[in-house]
Protein backbone atom coordinates (compact mmCIF):
# COMPACT_ATOMS: atom_id res chain seq x y z
CA UNK A 1 0.00 0.00 0.00
CA UNK A 2 1.14 3.53 -0.76
CA UNK A 3 2.33 5.71 2.11
CA UNK A 4 -0.39 8.20 1.19
CA UNK A 5 -4.08 7.43 1.55
CA UNK A 6 -7.01 9.52 0.38
CA UNK A 7 -9.88 9.05 2.82
CA UNK A 8 -12.57 9.77 0.25
CA UNK A 9 -14.51 8.06 -2.49
CA UNK A 10 -14.89 11.31 -4.45
CA UNK A 11 -13.87 10.84 -8.06
CA UNK A 12 -13.03 14.55 -8.31
CA UNK A 13 -10.65 14.47 -5.34
CA UNK A 14 -9.04 11.32 -6.70
CA UNK A 15 -8.53 13.04 -10.06
CA UNK A 16 -6.94 16.10 -8.41
CA UNK A 17 -4.34 13.98 -6.61
CA UNK A 18 -3.74 11.81 -9.66
CA UNK A 19 -3.15 14.82 -11.91
CA UNK A 20 -0.68 16.14 -9.32
CA UNK A 21 1.31 12.95 -9.86
CA UNK A 22 0.87 11.54 -6.36
CA UNK A 23 1.12 7.84 -5.60
CA UNK A 24 -1.76 7.11 -3.22
CA UNK A 25 -4.39 4.62 -2.18
CA UNK A 26 -8.10 5.40 -1.89
CA UNK A 27 -10.06 4.26 1.15
CA UNK A 28 -13.62 4.97 2.14
CA UNK A 29 -13.72 6.81 5.50
CA UNK A 30 -15.49 4.96 8.30
CA UNK A 31 -17.06 8.19 9.53
CA UNK A 32 -20.72 8.32 8.51
CA UNK A 33 -21.09 12.01 7.78
CA UNK A 34 -24.83 12.01 7.09
CA UNK A 35 -25.69 10.17 10.31
CA UNK A 36 -23.21 11.96 12.57
CA UNK A 37 -24.17 15.45 11.39
CA UNK A 38 -27.64 14.93 12.83
CA UNK A 39 -26.14 14.86 16.34
CA UNK A 40 -23.58 17.63 15.98
CA UNK A 41 -23.96 20.97 17.75
CA UNK A 42 -24.52 23.97 15.52
CA UNK A 43 -21.23 25.12 13.96
CA UNK A 44 -20.14 27.80 11.55
CA UNK A 45 -19.42 26.51 8.01
CA UNK A 46 -15.68 26.94 8.68
CA UNK A 47 -15.72 24.90 11.90
CA UNK A 48 -18.00 22.28 10.38
CA UNK A 49 -15.89 21.65 7.28
CA UNK A 50 -12.70 21.35 9.33
CA UNK A 51 -14.38 19.03 11.80
CA UNK A 52 -15.72 16.72 9.08
CA UNK A 53 -12.40 16.56 7.21
CA UNK A 54 -10.61 15.63 10.45
CA UNK A 55 -13.12 12.94 11.36
CA UNK A 56 -12.80 11.33 7.94
CA UNK A 57 -9.00 11.27 8.13
CA UNK A 58 -8.90 10.01 11.72
CA UNK A 59 -11.38 7.22 11.00
CA UNK A 60 -8.87 5.74 8.53
CA UNK A 61 -5.79 6.63 10.60
CA UNK A 62 -7.07 4.38 13.39
CA UNK A 63 -6.73 1.45 11.00
CA UNK A 64 -3.45 2.51 9.43
CA UNK A 65 -1.62 4.72 11.97
CA UNK A 66 1.74 4.64 10.14
CA UNK A 67 0.33 6.00 6.89
CA UNK A 68 -0.37 9.61 5.95
CA UNK A 69 -4.13 9.96 5.64
CA UNK A 70 -5.55 12.84 3.59
CA UNK A 71 -9.03 13.98 4.56
CA UNK A 72 -11.07 16.67 2.84
CA UNK A 73 -14.54 18.09 3.03
CA UNK A 74 -16.60 20.82 1.45
CA UNK A 75 -19.48 22.89 2.82
CA UNK A 76 -21.52 25.20 0.63
CA UNK A 77 -22.55 28.43 2.38
CA UNK A 78 -25.35 30.82 1.49
CA UNK A 79 -26.39 33.76 3.67
CA UNK A 80 -24.09 32.45 6.43
CA UNK A 81 -25.82 29.06 6.55
CA UNK A 82 -24.76 25.60 5.43
CA UNK A 83 -26.51 24.32 2.32
CA UNK A 84 -26.84 20.54 2.45
CA UNK A 85 -26.19 18.46 -0.66
CA UNK A 86 -29.25 17.94 -2.82
CA UNK A 87 -30.62 14.40 -3.17
CA UNK A 88 -32.41 14.70 -6.50
CA UNK A 89 -33.10 16.97 -9.47
CA UNK A 90 -35.93 18.82 -7.72
CA UNK A 91 -33.74 19.71 -4.73
CA UNK A 92 -30.91 20.73 -7.05
CA UNK A 93 -33.24 23.10 -8.87
CA UNK A 94 -34.44 24.56 -5.57
CA UNK A 95 -30.85 25.28 -4.50
CA UNK A 96 -29.80 26.82 -7.79
CA UNK A 97 -32.89 29.06 -7.71
CA UNK A 98 -31.67 30.41 -4.35
CA UNK A 99 -28.22 31.17 -5.75
CA UNK A 100 -29.57 32.63 -9.01
CA UNK A 101 -28.07 36.10 -9.57
CA UNK A 102 -26.51 36.06 -6.08
CA UNK A 103 -23.25 35.21 -4.34
CA UNK A 104 -22.49 32.12 -2.28
CA UNK A 105 -19.36 30.46 -0.91
CA UNK A 106 -17.60 27.11 -0.99
CA UNK A 107 -15.70 26.24 2.20
CA UNK A 108 -12.99 23.61 1.84
CA UNK A 109 -10.83 21.86 4.41
CA UNK A 110 -7.87 19.57 3.75
CA UNK A 111 -6.10 17.74 6.57
CA UNK A 112 -3.46 15.05 7.03
CA UNK A 113 -3.50 12.52 9.87
CA UNK A 114 -0.67 10.34 11.16
CA UNK A 115 -0.73 8.07 14.22
CA UNK A 116 -4.32 9.10 14.96
CA UNK A 117 -3.35 12.78 15.13
CA UNK A 118 -3.95 15.67 12.76
CA UNK A 119 -0.54 16.96 11.65
CA UNK A 120 -1.74 19.40 8.98
CA UNK A 121 -4.90 21.36 8.30
CA UNK A 122 -5.86 23.99 5.76
CA UNK A 123 -9.03 26.00 5.31
CA UNK A 124 -9.92 27.92 2.18
CA UNK A 125 -13.00 29.79 1.04
CA UNK A 126 -14.06 30.61 -2.50
CA UNK A 127 -16.70 33.16 -3.51
CA UNK A 128 -18.95 32.51 -6.50
CA UNK A 129 -21.43 34.88 -8.13
CA UNK A 130 -24.04 33.24 -10.31
CA UNK A 131 -25.46 34.74 -13.49
CA UNK A 132 -29.16 35.55 -13.58
CA UNK A 133 -30.49 32.49 -15.37
CA UNK A 134 -33.94 31.57 -16.63
CA UNK A 135 -35.78 28.55 -15.30
CA UNK A 136 -35.28 26.88 -18.67
CA UNK A 137 -31.52 27.37 -18.41
CA UNK A 138 -31.39 25.99 -14.87
CA UNK A 139 -33.46 22.95 -15.80
CA UNK A 140 -31.35 22.32 -18.89
CA UNK A 141 -28.16 22.54 -16.85
CA UNK A 142 -29.49 20.02 -14.30
CA UNK A 143 -30.55 17.66 -17.06
CA UNK A 144 -27.11 17.83 -18.69
CA UNK A 145 -24.84 17.71 -15.62
CA UNK A 146 -26.98 15.77 -13.12
CA UNK A 147 -25.41 17.71 -10.22
CA UNK A 148 -27.44 16.47 -7.24
CA UNK A 149 -25.22 15.14 -4.50
CA UNK A 150 -22.66 17.88 -5.17
CA UNK A 151 -21.96 20.79 -2.84
CA UNK A 152 -24.04 23.65 -4.24
CA UNK A 153 -25.78 21.41 -6.78
CA UNK A 154 -23.37 22.10 -9.62
CA UNK A 155 -20.25 20.49 -11.05
CA UNK A 156 -17.79 23.32 -11.57
CA UNK A 157 -15.29 20.90 -13.09
CA UNK A 158 -17.86 20.17 -15.80
CA UNK A 159 -20.60 22.45 -17.18
CA UNK A 160 -21.13 24.24 -13.87
CA UNK A 161 -18.64 26.95 -14.80
CA UNK A 162 -21.21 28.28 -17.29
CA UNK A 163 -23.46 29.30 -14.39
CA UNK A 164 -21.22 32.04 -13.04
CA UNK A 165 -20.13 35.58 -13.84
CA UNK A 166 -17.31 35.72 -11.31
CA UNK A 167 -15.36 33.55 -8.92
CA UNK A 168 -12.81 34.58 -6.32
CA UNK A 169 -10.56 32.11 -4.55
CA UNK A 170 -8.74 28.88 -5.19
CA UNK A 171 -10.07 26.89 -8.16
CA UNK A 172 -9.34 23.57 -6.49
CA UNK A 173 -11.23 24.65 -3.37
CA UNK A 174 -14.32 24.90 -5.54
CA UNK A 175 -13.68 21.37 -6.81
CA UNK A 176 -13.33 20.04 -3.27
CA UNK A 177 -9.62 19.73 -2.42
CA UNK A 178 -7.18 22.66 -2.24
CA UNK A 179 -4.14 20.91 -3.66
CA UNK A 180 -1.43 23.61 -3.40
CA UNK A 181 -1.32 23.93 0.41
CA UNK A 182 -1.34 20.13 0.66
CA UNK A 183 1.58 19.75 -1.76
CA UNK A 184 3.53 22.46 0.06
CA UNK A 185 3.14 20.57 3.33
CA UNK A 186 4.01 17.17 1.84
CA UNK A 187 7.19 18.55 0.25
CA UNK A 188 8.17 20.49 3.38
CA UNK A 189 7.92 17.33 5.49
CA UNK A 190 9.72 15.32 2.78
CA UNK A 191 6.76 12.96 2.51
CA UNK A 192 6.94 13.35 -1.26
CA UNK A 193 9.80 14.27 -3.56
CA UNK A 194 10.22 15.01 -7.25
CA UNK A 195 13.30 12.76 -7.30
CA UNK A 196 11.56 9.61 -6.05
CA UNK A 197 8.46 9.39 -8.22
CA UNK A 198 6.84 11.94 -5.91
CA UNK A 199 6.44 9.47 -3.05
CA UNK A 200 9.36 9.62 -0.63
CA UNK A 201 10.69 6.29 0.62
CA UNK A 202 11.17 6.14 4.37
Amino acid sequence: MSGLVLASTSSVRKKILTEAGLDFTVMKPLYNEDEEKKNLPKMSPRKLVLFLAKQKALSVSKQFPKLYIIGSDQVCEFEKKEISKSKNAAEALSQLKKFNGKTHFQNNAVVVALNNKIIFENFSKAELTMRKLSMAELKTYIKLDRPWGCAGSYKYESLGKHLFTKISGDYFSILGLAIQPLLTFLHHKKIISLTTNLLATN
